[in-house]
């Protein structure tokens, strides 16, 4: 399966220009808002691309993939969810997190309730962040190492190195335009060369069909209890992460984040039946697969032309890249605004806070790839940071934009609660079970309703300048 010169020569001048747009994204980074949020000045027209690629990383293509391969058409739906909750999260608080102009998960904690309430969110949240960019790195270790024949930790290593440089270098600027190119090329690869060479192998859907069992059809076949265990993940996860949030915070307006996610959730899900679709056509080309996972590169290399596969491949790089750089990025600035930023030096320049989120990035990213080695396979950590993720910080957020008689009070003795709640019931039940994130959320609502409801209403200071600055574009501040 290892590629051909060419392909390999395609995809090597692919990482390569990753990091030359890393020094380009360096040389233009002249503020804070630059390095974090590129400058808060992204158009729609490439908002919606670059959005749509922190959401389409590995599991959204490759794993998509594979899960059309064991599934058919039904393993579209961890794609498909991911999409709905970015269309939730466009229509439900894109307008109030482009009008709060904040950095961080935490920040915006802290701005309605208290800085304690943002720091353990923002803890949670950077956990998570920085556990889908390990993901994200193995899976690109693990893609590279089947094409080029390296061992898995070699290419694991080189892909570490290379995701580092080019986000440290640039920060979000770079991420963007990374970002933008990795999704043109995820697109022209899976629309436009690997779906209609796919089908014209296969006689297309009429000779797909004929070639499949009917089940590989079905909507469900992946299972009722799987479809909704990737509601409660991803639909409601997708909502809160701080690597989503901190591309809404680029958006050059209010309107631009809510019609850009809502775009970027369509294309999402047309994504994910575009990849499931490629599964199936690989079951009936490549029906002997030991790694179902493997079934886009294999695939590719079965039916797309040299040189044109390399692009391809490279796509598949590009997805992982791009969620795993947008992860990257978000863990640092979670620890370098809430809690260097917070505790540390809250006084300190732009400048300052530029070069120790630059710091920050290194060592994280020093992190992720020594995990992304030793761990090979973080899919159980995966869960938990999900768990604790939504389970742990869901309500007290959605309770911030949609409920006013909500007090600090009651979001930190949720967040505190909740996450004792989920982390003993992982110990109890393991983490294939649904129940940590359903009992999670159940114990979250409780706490926070009846804490605040006790502790009395917010100060009306406070909260007046929060609706103030939510209604920013209405009012015309």
């Amino acid at each position: 399966m290892v590629v051909s010169p060419i392909d390999t020569g395609v995809l090597v001048l692919y990482l390569i220009g990753m990091i030359g747009i890393g020094y380009w994204g360096y040389q233009k980074s002249e503020t804070l808002d630059d390095y974090l949020v590129a400058g808060r000045n992204i158009p729609l027209w490439m908002y919606v691309p670059v959005m749509s690629a922190v959401i389409l990383g590995g599991a959204s293509t490759v794993g998509g993939g594979g899960l059309g391969y064991r599934y058919g058409i039904s393993g579209a739906w961890l794609v498909v969810t991911l999409g709905i909750g970015t269309i939730a999260l466009g229509f439900l608080i894109s307008t109030n997190l482009a009008n709060l102009k904040a950095y961080s998960l935490g920040e915006v904690l802290e701005r309605r309730f208290d800085k304690y309430s943002g720091t353990i969110g923002a803890v949670i949240a950077g956990i998570y962040a920085l556990t889908i960019a390990i993901t994200q790195t193995i899976a690109v270790g693990k893609v590279l190492s089947v094409l080029f024949g390296f061992e898995q930790n070699t290419m694991i290593l080189l892909a570490g190195i290379i995701i580092i440089a080019y986000t440290a270098l640039g920060g979000m600027l770079t991420v963007t335009m990374t970002d933008f190119v990795q999704w043109c090329i995820m697109t022209i690869g899976i629309f436009c060369i690997a779906l209609p060479l796919g089908l014209d192998s296969v006689g297309g859907i009429s000779g797909l069909a004929a070639s499949l069992d009917p089940s590989y059809f079905s909507v469900t076949s992946i299972g009722l209890n799987t479809i909704a265990s990737y509601f409660l993940l991803y639909v409601l996860g997708i909502m809160i992460g701080q690597d989503i949030w901190q591309r809404v915070f680029t958006a050059n307006s209010a309107e631009t984040a809510r019609t850009g996610n809502i775009a970027a959730g369509v294309y999402a899900i047309v994504y994910g039946i575009a990849t499931a679709l490629l599964g199936m056509i690989a079951i009936v080309l490549l029906p002997s697969l030991g790694d179902s996972e493997l079934a886009l590169p294999r695939l590719v290399l079965e039916i797309v032309p040299v040189g044109l596969s390399g692009i391809i491949l490279a796509g598949f790089v590009s997805a992982m890249m791009s969620t795993a750089d947008s992860a990257l990025l978000a863990s640092s600035t979670l620890l370098t605004r809430d809690i260097y930023a917070r505790f540390v030096n809250p006084d300190a320049s732009d400048e300052t806070y530029s070069n120790v989120s630059r710091l920050v990035i290194i060592v994280l990213g020093a992190i992720m790839t020594y995990a992304a080695i030793e761990i090979g396979s973080v899919v159980l950590a995966l869960t938990l940071a999900y768990d604790l993720l939504t389970g742990c910080i869901f309500v007290p957020i959605f309770g911030a934009f949609f409920w006013k008689r909500a007090t600090w009070q009651g979001a930190l003795s949720s967040i505190c609660v909740s996450a004792g709640v989920v982390g003993a019931t992982i110990l109890l039940l393991g983490t294939s079970s649904d129940l940590p994130i359903i009992f999670g959320l159940l114990s979250s609502v409780f706490v926070f309703v009846f804490v605040s409801i006790l502790s009395g209403p917010p100060a009306p200071e406070k909260l007046e300048r929060w609706v103030r600055t939510l209604n920013a574009s209405i009012s015309g501040e």
